[in-house]
């Protein structure tokens, strides 16, 4: 197969099937691209995620990108990007057009309850695996468990953990800085 076509279906069946967003895509990514594919070592993989996170943009198009060019270089980008974004473009006009009518239904507010603990797991999972892969261990992973806990059973907006955030860090250098 085609290179370029190869790297588009990937990401476009990979975003096509999954549900939560670029993290909940993470794990069928990683698994596409360097088990099923082989394309990079799940180091290289990792490396990756890394500077996708460090890019400004949606981090699963950055991943996307990235990979597509450490393949196929700028038309692999353009490729992997054009799937990443191509099925989620087309399911989200078709999705639109049909929930406009069954917004308020009680059955569609019951599925997307039920859809939430499933998104929750897939985001989990590669958060585990890349810790370990970044050999993450101890109190390191208490901070990110405590801000999920925070957010998620606490029902904080994640805004404010944000500010919490800066706020911490911010006190903490003035706190060094001082003799």
């Amino acid at each position: 197969m085609n290179v370029y076509l190869d790297l588009f279906l990937t990401f476009s069946r990979t975003s096509l099937f999954t549900l939560g967003g670029g993290l909940a895509m993470l794990p069928f990514v990683e698994r596409e691209v360097t088990e099923k594919r082989q394309w990079l070592s799940k180091d290289e993989f990792l490396d990756v995620f890394g500077m996708s996170q460090s890019m400004p943009g949606v981090m699963i198009l950055n991943v996307a990108t990235t990979v597509g060019y450490k393949i196929a270089r700028t038309r692999g980008a353009m490729a992997a990007a054009a799937g990443t974004v191509f099925a989620p473009f087309i399911s989200i006009l078709l999705v639109a057009w049909f929930f406009i009518g069954i917004k308020d239904s009680p059955v569609t507010v019951k599925i997307f309850s039920g859809i939430r603990p499933a998104v929750m797991a897939l985001v989990t999972v590669p958060v585990i695996t890349l810790s370990r892969a970044a050999k993450i261990r101890g109190a390191v992973f208490l901070v990110p468990a405590a801000v999920a806990f925070i957010i998620g059973i606490g029902r904080v907006h994640p805004g404010y953990v944000i500010l919490a955030g800066v706020a911490i860090a911010f006190i903490r250098v003035l706190g060094a800085r001082t003799p």
